[in-house]
């Protein structure tokens, strides 16, 4: 199926060396069943998006101190056809991009602190894994692993033990984050919603707001 050939073309990008597609792919990969003209017509205009940008690449200069830095964000709701938020990550290791992932939330989210509970969830799995990975390349870290999270709420819940009689419905996995916290393998610190650098991982953008987190993902020109 045409549809379905090209959307693992651009799946293939997304993951290895595009993660500015990693939205529009996410969205358009739910409709290969039955895809309609409205979605030919968004395949192609990323295709024109592909073939005017294909000088950027990912370029790798360390500046950091910390090794890891996470920062993740969701997007509360927005699939109008099942209501399931969108969760948005990106991994960068001395400063530059190392991995990313869009990826839709299992369940229907209550609020949008729940939906960003749930992003910071699986965020922190990652780290965690990313932090055992360095170990056993020998590279150690004593500090707390940034964490960027722009809604305060959620920062409140993941740092206080307090019991939240609210949110009983929420599944118990995401509380372990406390645990992070305490032990202090991740330290949870708040970043305003216009510098959040995952929010291109989530959902579409203004040309000019996605142009500037694009170049903050470390996307730049790599040939004349």
């Amino acid at each position: 199926m045409p549809y379905r050939e090209l959307v693992g073309c651009l799946m293939y990008a997304s993951l290895t060396t595009r993660p500015d597609l990693s939205a529009a792919v996410n969205n358009y990969s739910q409709f290969q069943v039955c895809p309609n003209d409205q979605h030919w017509v968004y395949l192609k205009r990323m295709l024109r998006y592909v073939k005017e940008t294909l000088d950027l690449g990912l370029i790798y200069k360390a500046e950091e101190d910390s090794p890891i830095l996470e920062i993740r964000d969701a997007d509360w709701a927005c699939d109008v056809l099942d209501r399931k938020s969108v969760t948005g990550c990106v991994f960068k290791l001395f400063g530059c991009t190392v991995g990313w992932l869009t990826r839709k939330q299992q369940t229907v989210s209550l609020s949008s602190t729940v939906a960003e509970l749930a992003a910071l969830c699986t965020a922190a799995c990652h780290v965690v894994w990313m932090k055992r990975l360095l170990l056993d390349l020998r590279k150690t870290t004593d500090k707390a692993i940034p964490a960027y999270e722009d809604n305060q709420s959620t920062i409140r819940i993941a740092e206080d033990a307090r019991d939240y009689r609210r949110l009983k419905h929420v599944d118990t996995k995401f509380h372990f984050l406390r645990d992070l916290v305490q032990q202090a393998i991740i330290d949870i610190r708040f970043v305003r919603s216009s510098e959040q650098q995952a929010d291109i991982m989530t959902k579409g953008l203004a040309a000019g707001v996605f142009k500037q987190l694009r170049f903050k993902l470390g996307l730049e020109t790599v040939c004349g």
